[in-house]
């Protein structure tokens, strides 16, 4: 058992260090709330929000009414409906037709998708090049907006300073199984793509929200526009990449009561959407997909699991568990992880309970990044919103 003790104490450090450190990462972020900045002093610019829609029937009316209903002075709304086969183009016809549009909402539609191009980054670029304003606002066909939201956005971005500004938004959770899997998703992501560094220019870190993409026209012009990432099925990191990487400032924001979206319903839902990124957001590396499990198991899943062995084994054999010092040392793993993601699915809007579900979410992610390899290295590639990808070449 001393082995053991040794491992679990060493897990115990890494989740305090981890507390620790989530806690100096989001401190000074800016978080966007209702009206929380005062209108700012100088000029708004245009700005064209694109949106890609794909089979987005259920969603888009109330994100297109959350739109149009913008507090901002001048702005365009370019939608491309992407090959669906439902009611999503139609939708969006009649909403441009609406009294209520007035000339705002252009509607492209879209049924062929070229060679060696990802849907939605193809339909970001016909949006891209229909528009005219001289900011880019690439975001999502299932969110809402509150109507402060853009010119808070753009006044951030102008106080900052920065030429592309993304803004996380609050992740609706139906089902148990998005409540179990997304917030320990986020939590994964800001511990290794910390705001800080992120939001550091002399930092190499980036990352983005892909639901709020908003960058200067000129600059994603001069940058390549979409092209540059016609491959990819995570374009909002590779465009968050493409601007750090190329000299601009980038910032990433958090925000609460202004910004919702509803990504899935299902644990199949959720399984095809992380899946859809894992692989190729651990670098279409195996070695740092079974890298990532085994740390994953090893943080997440093991303290619980000595902890319910430990005390199964004490239960069969009478002898008390306070004289164990392997179960005092799993107690302690297992309380700092808690401890430590309770925060965060509070954040998240649900009950402390949820933090007991980590082992759980661990898990299930390391089956989705497995699943993710399997499918891109020897499997039939990668679906997402009925059309099947080969991983991009790295």
């Amino acid at each position: 058992m001393h082995d053991l003790d040794l491992v679990l104490w060493f897990v115990f450090v890494v989740w305090i260090a981890a507390g620790a450190f989530a806690l100096w990462n989001f401190t000074g972020v800016a978080i966007l709330r209702p009206l929380s900045f005062p209108a700012p002093p100088f000029r708004l610019p245009r700005v064209s929000i694109l949106l890609a829609a794909r089979n987005e029937q259920e969603m888009l009316p109330a994100t297109l009414d959350s739109l149009l209903k913008l507090d901002y002075p001048d702005f365009e709304i370019i939608l491309v409906n992407d090959d669906s086969d439902d009611r999503t183009g139609a939708i969006a016809d009649e909403w441009a037709q609406h009294e209520g549009a007035q000339g705002n909402l252009r509607v492209i539609h879209n049924h062929h998708l070229p060679p060696g191009w990802r849907g939605k980054v193809h339909a970001m670029s016909l949006a891209a090049t229909a528009a005219n304003g001289e900011w880019i606002l690439a975001t999502d066909a299932d969110v809402v907006f509150h109507p402060s939201l853009l010119r808070q956005a753009v006044e951030l971005a102008q106080r900052k300073n920065v030429q592309f500004l993304s803004l996380t938004p609050e992740v609706q959770m139906q089902s148990w199984a998005e409540k179990v899997v997304l917030p320990a998703f986020g939590f994964l992501l800001f511990l290794l793509f910390p705001l800080r560094r992120v939001n550091d220019p002399r930092s190499s870190r980036a990352l983005a929200a892909g639901a709020f993409l908003l960058m200067r026209h000129d600059d994603l012009k001069a940058l390549g526009g979409y092209a540059r990432l016609r491959d990819t099925l995570i374009e909002d990191l590779r465009m968050a990449e493409l601007f750090k990487r190329n000299g601009r400032r980038i910032y990433l924001g958090v925000t609460r009561g202004v910004f919702r979206t509803q990504m899935y319903e299902n644990w199949r839902e959720v399984f095809e959407g992380l899946a859809r990124s894992a692989w190729e957001g651990a670098g279409c590396s195996l070695w740092k997909v079974l890298a990532g499990v085994v740390a994953g198991s090893a943080v997440a899943v093991l303290p619980w699991i000595s902890l319910l062995a430990l005390w199964l084994t004490h239960l069969f054999r009478g002898v008390p568990l306070v004289h164990d010092p392997a179960f005092i040392a799993a107690v302690a793993a297992s309380a700092a992880s808690a401890v430590v993601y309770c925060p965060v699915v509070v954040f998240a809007g649900l009950s402390p309970l949820y933090a007991f579900t980590l082992p759980l979410a661990a898990l299930f992610y390391s089956t989705v990044s497995v699943a993710s390899a399997f499918r891109s290295l020897i499997g039939p590639g990668l679906r997402w919103k009925g059309r099947s990808y080969q991983p991009p070449a790295v």
